[in-house]
């Protein structure tokens, strides 16, 4: 008696399925493998705003030292900065310009309020700023270089 062949049906249910599992197994371990496994690379930029005096120039020409503050801290800390050198500190300094510098680190703040001083530590001027930062380099997981801001503070 010859060999009953299978329907040719039969195979269909077999090799049909198996071939889709094959290929859903082959797409979730890309799906699996393709996510970013390593961390981010240690942050080597700084965000930086540029300050620059603005108003009266007479009262701008006396300015000594300004304080950057977010919330409570302040750079430079204390008021007692104006009795030092005019250099400011390595987070906030002088320019050739006559502007100041901050830089703000990896993580800018939204908003920073800045006051400047005469040489005895008197208030000429203080003015509170909205910051709207706009990312130029890096990803939004891992951060990057913000483009550098230009504040103006307006003195009496």
């Amino acid at each position: 008696m010859p060999a009953v062949r299978p329907p040719r049906r039969r195979v269909e249910f077999f090799v049909v399925p198996f071939v889709a599992a094959v290929c859903m197994a082959f797409i979730i371990g890309a799906i699996v493998m393709d996510k970013d496994s390593g961390g981010c690379a240690p942050a080597s930029w700084h965000n930086r705003v540029m300050l620059t005096l603005a108003g009266n120039q007479a009262t701008a020409a006396q300015v000594d030292s300004v304080t950057a503050c977010v919330g409570a801290e302040c750079v430079p800390l204390t008021p007692t900065f104006a009795r030092k050198s005019s250099s400011g500190s390595v987070l906030l300094a002088r320019q050739p310009d006559g502007s100041w510098q901050l830089k703000v680190g990896t993580q800018p703040a939204s908003s920073v309020t800045f006051r400047a001083f005469d040489a005895s530590g008197k208030v000429l001027g203080q003015q509170s700023n909205t910051l709207n930062w706009t990312r130029v380099g890096g990803n939004e997981k891992c951060g990057g270089p913000m483009a550098d801001l230009h504040v103006d503070l307006q003195l009496p």
